[in-house]
């Protein structure tokens, strides 16, 4: 349960965008209490389910980027060709400024570990929303590429959080 309340909230963090710096090595999470991740993640969890309740998000999770699971569009934005429009851009950065207010709270995890798992996430879909909105990549591509982001944090998390004490 608490496994597929993770991957939840990963995919909900990846909704919020951006940032990040190189994962840090450091303890596992045997060494610390389940109740200070589970609080900060019911945290980001809040924080991302407000910032997807915008105007904003909505337009992106339906003509740009598949930001809620199950999205009604999703099959439509993973296979689309097109690129962005600079309308759509605009409402993208705007999607992404207002997201940035979640990113923080990941910085409350209780190891530098877990922090990098999240930061690294927001510096690869920091780039990837860059290559989308500069027309280097279409809309599908973009989509791809943010889904391999978020299953390579999920197994990261796992890793870190199943990984032995002292290694």
């Amino acid at each position: 349960m608490n496994n597929i309340y993770r991957g939840a909230l990963l995919i909900t963090i990846a909704l919020t965008g951006c940032a990040g710096s190189k994962l840090p090595t450091s303890q596992p999470t045997n060494d610390v209490s389940q109740a200070q991740i589970d609080a900060v993640q019911k945290k980001m969890v809040s924080c991302i389910s407000e910032v997807n309740s915008t105007e904003d998000a909505k337009y992106v999770d339906a003509h740009i980027i598949a930001l809620i699971p199950n999205s009604p569009n999703a099959k439509e934005l993973f296979n689309s060709s097109n690129k962005i429009s600079s309308d759509q851009a605009v409402v993208l950065k705007r999607y992404e400024e207002v997201a940035l207010k979640c990113r923080a709270i990941a910085n409350e995890l209780p190891t530098p570990a877990l922090v990098g798992v999240y930061t690294n996430f927001y510096e690869k879909i920091d780039a990837v929303y860059a290559d989308l909105i500069s027309k280097r990549i279409t809309i599908g591509v973009a989509n791809q590429e943010r889904a391999m982001r978020i299953q390579y944090a999920r197994s990261r998390w796992v890793e870190i959080v199943k990984a032995p004490k002292g290694s």
